[in-house]
């Protein structure tokens, strides 16, 4: 075979690498928003699996189990804790639930009244079509509906999607760490099972403390509507305490419905709930999370509420979701490849971990 054969056949198939590079790139900015909403998919499955691994290594330690069969023990009782919460407190929660939704109509046409009896509220009214001018646009409600019962679905989906991805990431973890560390050269893979060690450490602290949080929240919640005498209060802590898994912008969703339900009483009650979640949420901040945080991840607030907007107004309720631990991610990996390795500060203490590297 002559030399410039074996030049051609080399010459085509660099040509044919990178068309193939090039397609591949196009089709990933064609489809940005799916690719991306595909990768928080994913990491909210390797959130559940460090969950879950965090799980079955402290109960193997502790029992002296097989650590396969101490993880098929943890899921089969976190399934079991969810189904029995179904069975047990669902038609009293569905029954709560269905007394929230006859109360909101009645909450809005209370705040409609007040608005309605200032100037600028009527000017604000005058805005907003009413529901006769909505049903006279039935294609855009039918759409709506459409959109809402699409976005269901694909949440059902993702949910399947990340247990899945969480289960077999925890069953074997080793089998995929070892195969990140290969895509990198020998002498970096020591560093790179460090920085995964490390990152999947500070998500398991931060995930701890959030669910203690979000457990003291809920209480604390639930104890002071009961004691300004709010219905509903313990579906309404229920879902203060759910969307406390978001820092400094959970309790401000948890906050509306609570507010809506006391507006049905009186505006005096709604004051007083707005005054039951601001002590919530000062203890929380001023408190509780300080406590666990001697344990637990501590970011700065600046830094986290700059990146849940920036992640909310990029990728929609998913990203502010996921927004905390993804800065942690990205907290640990820049502090040890970049302000460890590059720069060479090697005292500073990593995210997550109480001790300080070895020089």
């Amino acid at each position: 075979m002559s030399e410039n054969t074996i030049d051609g056949g080399l010459f085509f198939r660099r040509v044919l690498l990178v068309a193939l590079v090039a397609t591949l790139v196009v089709i990933v900015l064609l489809n940005l928003q799916s690719v991306v909403h595909y990768l928080l998919v994913v990491f909210a499955g390797v959130l559940l699996a460090v969950f879950l691994d965090g799980m079955a290594t402290f109960l193997s330690q502790r029992t002296r189990l097989p650590r396969a069969l101490a993880l098929g023990l943890v899921v089969v009782v976190l399934f079991g804790l969810l189904a029995g919460s179904v069975w047990v407190a669902g038609p009293s929660v569905a029954d709560q639930l269905a007394g929230l939704t006859e109360r909101v109509p009645g909450a809005v046409n209370t705040v409609r009244a007040a608005l309605e009896g200032t100037e600028w509220g009527r000017e604000l009214l005058g805005k907003i079509p009413d529901f006769e001018t909505l049903l006279s646009h039935w294609a855009d409600v039918a759409r709506f509906v459409q959109l809402a019962l699409a976005s269901t679905v694909s949440a059902i989906v993702d949910a399947i999607i990340i247990l899945f991805i969480g289960i077999y990431l925890a069953a074997t973890p080793n089998l995929y760490r070892n195969g990140v560390a290969r895509l990198f050269p020998l002498r970096r893979r020591g560093r790179v099972h460090e920085v995964l060690e490390s990152t999947g450490n500070a998500l398991r602290w931060w995930l701890l403390g959030r669910f203690a949080s979000m457990l003291v929240v809920g209480i604390l919640t639930w104890l002071g509507l009961w004691l300004v005498g709010v219905p509903l209060a313990p579906t309404l802590a229920l879902i203060a305490a759910l969307l406390a898994f978001i820092p400094f912008m959970g309790p401000i969703l948890g906050a509306i419905p609570a507010c809506l339900v006391a507006l049905v009483e009186s505006p005096l009650k709604a004051l007083w709930v707005i005054v039951v979640f601001a002590a919530v949420q000062l203890l929380e901040t001023y408190l509780i999370t300080p406590l666990i945080q001697q344990r637990a991840v501590r970011i700065a607030p600046a830094l986290l509420i700059s990146i849940q907007v920036l992640m909310a107004l990029l990728f929609g309720g998913l990203g502010m979701l996921l927004a905390t631990p993804i800065a942690v991610t990205a907290i640990v990996m820049i502090q040890m490849l970049y302000v460890q390795d590059s720069l060479g500060d090697r005292d500073l203490p990593v995210l997550g971990r109480r001790e300080k590297p070895a020089a």
